[in-house]
């Protein structure tokens, strides 16, 4: 299965299959490196990592299969 974004009224639904989550998890922990960063760019990977690990941890609705 692969992840899939549609266009909802007001935002985006994004589909990501259960056994990625993690692995998206670790790819928007913030850079070790020294360059300059953006604080936006740093606080918006931050709270997609935090909605991911809340989503991933929560108990499913029902008709919703992990």
């Amino acid at each position: 299965m692969q992840a899939k974004i549609t266009r909802a009224e007001g935002g985006l639904n994004i589909f990501l299959p259960f056994e990625d989550v993690h692995a998206l998890r670790i790819a928007l922990q913030p850079c070790p490196c020294k360059a300059a960063k953006s604080n936006a760019t740093a606080d918006t990977r931050a709270r997609l990592e935090r909605a991911l690990a809340k989503a991933m941890f929560s108990t499913p609705h029902k008709g919703i299969q992990r």
